[in-house]
């Protein structure tokens, strides 16, 4: 397998760190160049307050300058200095600019973190990460953060609580 183009998706979370050095380790590996995405949520205009002029595409301009600028701050603070990322900022589904972006560029694989929501919270806020795997022609690799990693149960525990030891 060729890996020459890897996409990497970050909301600017910290559980975005792990796939941002998921990618960085296998891109090291194949010598890929790195795309690190981060979509700006566009919210449909009826979601707009009634009753005032505003300009969608300037508010949208606004928004997409300052994602820009956290991103740059967010690769700074947070990617190892050895490793090139190619920022890339995108306003839209967070689902469907990540699939076009992908297939636009022609990207081998797909790489996004996981929140680890479970229950209510995953019902009502969805899972991007769900849907990208869902919905995507191109191969992603979903990362747990460490956060949630840790929260596993592991044999021991299980053993311990079954008093199988």
């Amino acid at each position: 397998m060729n890996v020459k183009k890897i996409l990497v998706t970050t909301d600017l979370s910290r559980f975005s760190l792990a796939a941002l050095e998921a990618a960085s380790a296998i891109g090291a590996q194949f010598g890929s160049r790195l795309y690190l995405l981060h979509v700006v949520d566009s919210l449909p205009a009826m979601h707009l307050p009634q009753g005032h002029d505003i300009d969608v595409q300037a508010a949208y301009q606004r928004s997409e300058e300052q994602a820009r600028r956290r991103l740059e701050q967010f690769i700074q603070q947070n990617a190892f200095p050895e490793v090139r990322l190619i920022p890339i900022v995108r306003v839209g589904s967070p689902v469907d600019e990540i699939r076009r972006f992908a297939e636009e560029e022609g990207v081998d694989v797909i790489v996004i973190a996981t929140h680890g929501w479970t229950g209510l919270k995953h019902i009502l806020l969805g899972s991007v990460a769900e849907r990208v795997v869902r919905h995507s022609s191109i191969p992603v690799l979903t990362v747990k953060p460490y956060p949630l990693r840790e929260n596993f149960l592991k044999d021991e525990d299980i053993e311990n609580e079954l008093h199988l030891r």
